[in-house]
């Protein structure tokens, strides 16, 4: 089962047309308007296995970086809701996002399961499932990958 996630109403409201318009169902995905930062009220300690982060906002001000979803306040949410070995993925085409959140995810002691530099033209990568930002975006450079999880990092409280 599947839970997708959007802040911006206008975002999710065309994810849902989209899935509406298909011919095939989809019966195993749950869409939701929710701010990420608090998803502590919405999944238990321990209850979701894999968080996918793919294509999010760089928010590429320095300002803003309180708002990147790999940063601290957000790790500690996944942190909490993931069940032990659970892991964070995130998939991105912004190269300052993606060295921002290697940084942040080796600042808070995450392990790396797995890091791609160019998912597209990498081996050991052919079962990857391509998001649509990820078809637009990839005639224009890289796709950037990275798995992690939280083997060895204290649980929070």
């Amino acid at each position: 089962n599947f839970v997708g996630i959007e802040k911006y109403p206008s975002v999710l409201a065309a994810a849902i047309n989209k899935i509406n318009a298909r011919e095939e169902k989809v019966n195993n995905l749950r869409l939701m308007h929710y701010d990420a930062i608090e998803l502590h009220q919405v999944f238990e300690k321990d209850e979701v296995d894999k968080i996918f982060l793919n294509f999010s906002d760089p928010w590429p001000k320095k300002r803003h970086t309180k708002r990147r979803l790999t940063s601290p306040a957000f790790l500690d949410v996944y942190q909490n809701i993931l069940i032990d070995n659970g892991e964070l993925i995130l998939k991105t085409d912004n190269r300052s996002l993606f060295e921002y959140s290697l940084v942040s995810f080796q600042n808070y002691g995450l392990h790396f399961e797995d890091v791609c530099l160019d998912l597209h033209y990498s081996e050991g990568y052919e079962d990857n499932i391509q998001t649509e930002y990820e078809r637009k975006f990839s005639p224009f450079g890289p796709i950037y990958q990275v798995k992690t999880t939280f083997k060895g990092v204290n649980k929070n409280g």
